[in-house]
């Protein structure tokens, strides 16, 4: 099923703390694994210190506002 949701080339950031998977926000200072969705299994892309330098990597094209 997961093979229909997901296109090959989407990421996502999995917090590395014990217990069941929480909600980012909730330990935003845990480290983080990287992981991308190849087509039919997550491959680990990288290991970073927390939920900003995750979103850094996944999202690194994405310039921040347009200055005025």
């Amino acid at each position: 099923m997961l093979r229909r949701t997901y296109q090959p080339g989407r990421m996502r950031a999995v917090a590395l703390v014990p217990g069941p998977p929480r909600a980012a926000h909730l330990d935003p200072d845990a480290p983080r694994a990287v992981l991308r969705w190849d087509g039919r299994c997550w491959k680990l892309v990288a290991v970073v210190a927390d939920l900003a330098a995750a979103q850094d990597r996944m999202r690194p094209e994405h310039p921040g506002p347009e200055p005025w």
